[in-house]
């Protein structure tokens, strides 16, 4: 949820596309800079001192970032972010002339407003949410919508059962699938009260009045079983679909025209996406009409074809307000509980107004 797209590396070698960048950039940088000074024997020092760093930099990135994605990261977090977070606007130069007023340097700092330097929308790349059409847009504006799957108990699940999944998921990607899928777990804590609330019906019920034994061990069940699963953590599964802008000018699913082929084209395939782009003069609306249409088409394919297929296996689709509230326990680290999911999305300002009347 924290990155756009999908990871590129260069074809045959098989070489993430971010740490040729870093391993060609330095010593490429080391003979430039050697070359400005004029001095030729700095040229051979400065060229290798670059390959000594473009090595140290992809060995010492994670391994789940490119180096030049972290070299980027670094960049940031030591250089361009806010080390102080004013309230009052680095840009307004008017409100920093009076600023020790709103300050008010010496004592006691009021509580105002304030502006900082970064926004939510630049961490997250979540540029807007979608109410009514449970999707949410990407800052490159791409449409994304989210799968809650449901894989059942595997518990006791045989080998033949594990060798079915992996064949209706093979088929699925082989004849069906020919987008980007996003995968995504996460834990939340056992809904032990919901557990509880079933008991409870359940021992009204009856059938388990009439057989006291039964009655005396769900009534030992309810009390032992909150203590055991007091802090245990229940897997939450995610299969992310998305729709890109680009996507919706395709005229044909199968057969890609010479353009669209020529896009698709490693390092200068981007060259030739303005001939696919302009094939159709459609405005943003009709831009967003048709990603909506096509990203419920293929959430709909995935629940049929694929989770479907799964005995015992279901999915839903998350609402706008649950991809809000799934972003918020990625971004905060933090598990966030609402009965209602609703509830998490405020229906008022914070800040409201009245009209005043003339005699005031």
């Amino acid at each position: 949820m924290d990155e756009l797209g999908e990871e590129n590396r260069i074809p045959i070698v098989n070489v993430d596309e971010g740490d040729v960048y870093v391993l060609l950039g330095f010593p490429i940088g080391g003979l430039l800079l050697g070359g400005l000074t004029g001095m030729d024997t700095l040229v051979f020092p400065l060229v290798l001192v670059g390959i000594v760093c473009g090595v140290a930099s992809v060995y010492a990135s994670p391994s789940h970032l490119s180096a030049a994605t972290w070299l980027t990261d670094v960049y940031r977090y030591y250089c361009t972010r806010p080390r102080t977070t004013y309230n009052v606007p680095e840009n307004d130069e008017e409100a920093l002339e009076h600023s020790n007023d709103i300050k008010n340097d010496g004592g006691l700092i009021n509580y105002t407003p304030f502006a900082p330097d970064e926004r939510t929308q630049d961490l997250t790349n979540i540029k807007r949410a979608w109410p009514g059409t449970r999707t949410i847009q990407r800052a490159d504006g791409t449409m994304e919508a989210f799968l809650e799957v449901d894989p059942g108990n595997m518990d006791f699940a045989m080998s033949g059962d594990w060798a079915h999944i992996q064949d209706v998921a093979a088929e699925f990607a082989n004849n069906e699938l020919d987008y980007n899928l996003k995968f995504h777990a996460t834990t939340r804590s056992f809904p032990v009260a919901d557990l509880i609330t079933q008991i409870d019906d359940r021992l009204e019920d009856e059938d388990v009045s009439e057989n006291p034994i039964f009655e005396e061990l769900l009534a030992e069940y309810r009390e032992q079983r909150p203590q055991e699963l007091d802090g245990a953590q229940q897997i939450r599964y995610f299969i992310g679909v998305q729709v890109s802008p680009l996507e919706v000018y395709n005229r044909y699913r199968d057969e890609e025209s010479p353009a669209e082929k020529l896009t698709t084209l490693p390092v200068i395939g981007f060259l030739f996406n303005p001939f696919v782009t302009r094939r159709e003069d459609l405005s943003d609306a009709q831009v967003r009409a048709r990603m909506f249409t096509k990203l419920d088409r293929r959430c709909r394919a995935v629940q049929t074809e694929l989770i479907q297929n799964v005995p015992g296996w279901s999915a839903r689709r998350l609402s706008t307000v649950e991809l809000f509230l799934l972003a918020m326990d990625f971004w905060n680290g933090e598990e966030h509980t609402y009965d209602d999911a609703s509830n998490a999305v405020r229906e008022r300002p914070v800040i409201g107004n009245q009209r005043r009347d003339n005699n005031e």
